[in-house]
């Protein structure tokens, strides 16, 4: 596979190469903008910028990247269908949005990894940042983008998560009864701030990962690493498979 190479910058006006491809959807990790590999000396692995088996900054998903420790809110509007917006912490947050976020608010190094290869990485790959990366909530602002860590009408009933419950003007008409047949990935928040894969009957939100899948794998169809198609009329169509228009 063909990779392509951009600059990585950082403090200190530290260099590193890193390959930068789109590889088909639904053909897996290597080759996308999510791999990592070989960027250093010595050479990390494909895994490795959010995983490792030993030493990991969390327990959860062994992560190994440093999380951001930004707070996240949306400015306009605050509400939609009587259904608040929440703000959630990228350090303490427990949903997938917080991992995703820990690289895309700029505000955390892409190479601000804590174990691989037997010790701490150096400053070229420490203080790396990817140039022209796609940058979401910088600064905690999501004014503009699709909310997450909210809750999701599951089943055309209201569901709480994060500690928001679907509003009572909410049109559960619009939004389909279950977007896990049509291939998107759903949460459960058991009222504990535990958040884990799979839905549950009014316990049920959605997180980014519920569009877009960072490994490419199978069940990608578009790029972006999403879900579903970019256009189109049918289910096919990302936005339709949560929203019945």
């Amino acid at each position: 596979m063909k990779k392509f190479l951009v600059l990585l910058t950082g403090v200190g006006a530290t260099f590193a190469l890193l390959p930068m491809a789109w590889a088909a959807p639904g053909d897996g990790l290597a080759g996308t903008s999510h791999d990592f590999s070989g960027i250093s000396n010595p050479a990390t692995g494909l895994c490795t910028f959010c995983h490792t088996p030993h030493n990991a900054m969390s327990q959860e998903l062994l992560w190994n990247h440093t999380e951001t420790v930004t707070t996240f809110s949306w400015v306009d509007p605050a509400t939609t269908g009587g259904t608040t917006y929440p703000s959630f912490d990228g350090d303490t947050y427990k949903g997938s949005t917080s991992k995703c976020l820990s690289c895309h608010d700029g505000s955390v190094a892409i190479g601000d990894i804590g174990w691989w290869n037997g010790g701490v990485p150096g400053a070229p790959i420490l203080n790396s940042f990817v140039t022209g990366g796609y940058q979401v909530g910088a600064g905690g602002d999501m004014t503009g983008n699709h909310p997450v860590t909210m809750p999701f009408p599951l089943g055309g009933a209201a569901n709480t998560y994060n500690g928001v419950t679907n509003g009572a003007s909410s049109l559960i008409s619009g939004w389909q009864a279950d977007p896990e047949a049509l291939g998107i990935r759903l949460f459960t928040d058991d009222g504990s701030g535990n958040i884990t894969a799979g839905s549950t009957a009014g316990q049920t939100g959605i997180e980014c990962t519920s569009c877009h899948d960072v490994h490419n794998g199978p069940n990608t169809q578009d790029v972006f690493f999403l879900l579903g198609m970019l256009g189109g009329n049918t289910t096919d169509y990302i936005c339709v498979k949560c929203h019945d228009k």
